[in-house]
């Protein structure tokens, strides 16, 4: 049985084969990535709801406090941008 695949040239058939392949590797990149986004999806997710249920049970303004606390002990321990610990400035090395 003859078909109109028999009419094309070689270089035609090729080209198909080709683009036949790269359809299945795009195909299967676009189906990891979007199972990487629902992972991503749902980590975000149960984030928020972590941090809404901690905020009902112990309070916006206790969870603000203590940040803030966090982040003053951060700010004399962590390395600046220079990558300078704060404890260190203004000493001569």
């Amino acid at each position: 049985m003859t078909t109109f695949f028999d009419a094309m040239p070689v270089k035609v058939l090729e080209q198909l084969e080709q683009m036949e392949t790269s359809i299945a590797d795009a195909e299967y990149r676009a189906f990891t990535l979007q199972a990487n986004a629902q992972d991503l999806r749902i980590r975000h997710d149960e984030i928020i709801a972590s941090w809404k249920a901690r905020t009902e049970q112990e309070g916006l303004d206790n969870l603000v406090a203590e940040r803030q606390r966090l982040e003053a002990i951060a700010w004399i321990f962590d390395p600046l941008p220079s990558r300078i610990p704060a404890e260190t400035r203004g000493r001569v090395r």
